[in-house]
């Protein structure tokens, strides 16, 4: 058996895959001056597998969200616009799988490469790429500058495929929000229509 590893094809990169007795010690830690995330909205598929595969690895609770996949009612038709946002305040770009020299582990988990993992300060990285060709936006204009923004969207997060009347539904961003008008398949303990007082 070798002890080198699997390789993948992610979009236009290769990313080596640990094979089942590799030991994840032995590869380089990434390390990006300024990690960014790409969102492809034209790829999602709004499976979820990214949520999860977070909430999973961090051992996040009912209720609570690093990052979420939106469903978000589409205005011009029946249908629903799937769009993953991440949360400033508890997305850390999953420094323990960084270290491992692994991508975070929504970016591993999605299954139509939708997102992609980055340095927005080194050139080469498709990341900084589409950024700076103007093909991939904040959901929020200015969300990359030292403004802010009132919901807790991360910064540093871009989408291609993104639709202008997007901004406007998210409210609070990955956290839950009343005004939510996508459906909701977690409630935290204590808060959902089956609860019993």
């Amino acid at each position: 058996m070798s002890s080198e590893s699997e390789k993948i094809v992610r979009r236009d990169r290769e990313v080596p895959r640990p094979s089942p007795f590799e030991a994840i010690e032995t590869r380089p830690p990434i390390a990006p001056e300024r990690p960014g995330f790409l969102v492809d909205l034209r790829r999602c598929i709004g499976c979820h597998a990214c949520s999860v595969a977070c909430k999973t690895a961090h051992d996040v609770p009912l209720g609570e969200f690093p990052m979420r996949v939106r469903w978000l009612p589409r205005p011009d038709a029946n249908t629903y616009a799937f769009v993953p946002v991440f949360s400033e305040s508890l997305c850390h770009d999953d420094s323990e799988s960084l270290a491992a020299g692994l991508d975070p582990a929504c970016v591993r988990a999605c299954p139509t490469d939708a997102l992609v993992f980055g340095d927005l300060a080194e050139p080469a990285s498709e990341v900084a790429r589409l950024r700076e060709a103007g093909a991939a936006r904040p959901i929020v204009p200015g969300a990359d500058s030292a403004s802010g923004v009132e919901s807790d969207l991360k910064r540093d997060v871009y989408y291609r495929g993104l639709p202008d009347w997007v901004a406007g539904k998210l409210n609070r961003g990955a956290a839950l929000d009343p005004r939510d008008e996508d459906p909701i398949y977690e409630q935290p303990i204590g808060r959902g229509a089956h609860h019993e007082e």
